[in-house]
């Protein structure tokens, strides 16, 4: 998104908080300026810890709030896009009152699910936020519902995904068509928390194996859960058909999914998830749990498989079945490339936030 702003001559400065201890605190990405704050993240995502990290987070309002500050003054920023409203949201509203800056915020998904399941006061700060910004962007129309019925206008709120960029639309057309007889690959690549359920997946795995013993199984991914889960598979015997990856870059990425036959999310719960749509856009079959955020993208049978949570022996059976159906995998990898092309392509959706930052600046 951000280099395709900057295509349109829009100057971009980026805020975002500094996980990964090599991370550097700044960097000129491409003339896109990168500020990472500090606020002793230990190498891990904030989902990643079991419970709230208040001393961390106490620091992450305060050093969040410095930099956006300092990047918003020093680039001399017009608007500000808050990605999550919870947690920063918060820095955003606090830095466009004092700036006198309009804010947008988009809601993706964990921060929506924390704001109607946990503490009342996070669903207090996530209306706050939306309340206060200009323009609310949420990527899926049931969760569009769902911010409306926690009284934000409907006026202000616009829908469409975050969207898949060229890399894997290049890696979806560029598919290689024979495989010269190479095992069928299963990938997973959500990250290895108790949301995403990859557990789901590794207990299917001896039942695929019954079947198809050729099948090779690619995890890629980190997260709390990577020890269990490797233990799970090497209790079930199964250790020797996967790979764990861990973390893989945004490119590699592409290439993986442009080279795996099925894509397979287990996850719990998720709002559009950018994993699924890369995986349509690179010709990936998915197999991935039956929760009203993969329903917008996946008709059972036809471009895909959708699977009971926590049910690795259906798990099982649809892998299986995608395994024994080439027909059907290329008859999908077909049709989801033409969904994502009219539905959640950067190149397209692009346009649409010009207008809405067009529109917040417009209005003063």
């Amino acid at each position: 998104m951000t280099s395709l702003l900057q295509n349109e001559g829009y100057r971009v400065t980026v805020v975002t908080p500094k996980i990964y201890s090599d991370s550097p605190y700044f960097e000129n990405q491409n003339g896109i300026k990168v500020y990472r704050f500090p606020f002793l993240a230990g190498n891990k995502l904030l989902i990643e810890h079991e419970t709230i990290p208040y001393l961390r987070m106490v620091i992450y309002y305060i050093t969040g709030f410095v930099f956006s500050l300092y990047a918003v003054l020093k680039n001399r920023c017009d608007l500000i896009h808050v990605h999550w409203a919870i947690p920063t949201g918060l820095i955003g509203v606090v830095a466009g009152w004092l700036l006198r800056k309009p804010m947008v915020v988009t809601i993706h998904g964990s921060d929506l699910r924390i704001a109607v399941s946990g503490p009342s006061v996070l669903k207090r700060i996530f209306v706050h936020v939306c309340q206060a910004a200009r323009h609310v962007h949420v990527v899926s129309e049931p969760m569009k519902n769902v911010v409306e019925g926690l009284g934000i206008s409907r006026e202000k709120i616009s829908t469409w995904p975050m969207g898949v960029d060229d890399v894997f639309l290049q890696a979806g057309e560029n598919r290689k068509a024979n495989w010269n007889g190479r095992p069928i690959t299963v990938l997973s690549n959500r990250n290895l928390l108790p949301i995403y359920d990859v557990s789901c997946l590794i207990r299917a795995i001896p039942l695929v194996l019954q079947q198809a013993p050729e099948v090779r199984f690619l995890i890629a991914g980190d997260g709390p859960e990577k020890e269990s889960l490797e233990k799970e598979a090497e209790r079930l015997q199964v250790h020797s058909a996967i790979q764990f990856l861990g973390r893989v870059s945004h490119d590699q990425m592409a290439e993986l999914l442009a080279d795996a036959n099925i894509f397979v999310s287990t996850s719990l719960s998720d709002g559009t998830s950018v994993s699924l749509l890369e995986a349509l856009t690179s010709g990936a079959f998915p197999v991935v749990t039956d929760i009203t955020a993969n329903r917008e993208w996946i008709r059972h049978g036809e471009n895909g498989f959708l699977v009971p949570v926590r049910d690795e022996k259906i798990m099982a059976e649809r892998i299986i079945e995608a395994i024994q159906n080439a027909d059907l995998r290329e008859k999908a990898r077909k049709r989801n490339l033409e969904i994502v092309k009219q539905r959640a392509y950067w190149e397209g959706n692009i346009p649409k936030m010009i207008e809405i930052y067009k529109h917040c600046l417009a209005a003063g």
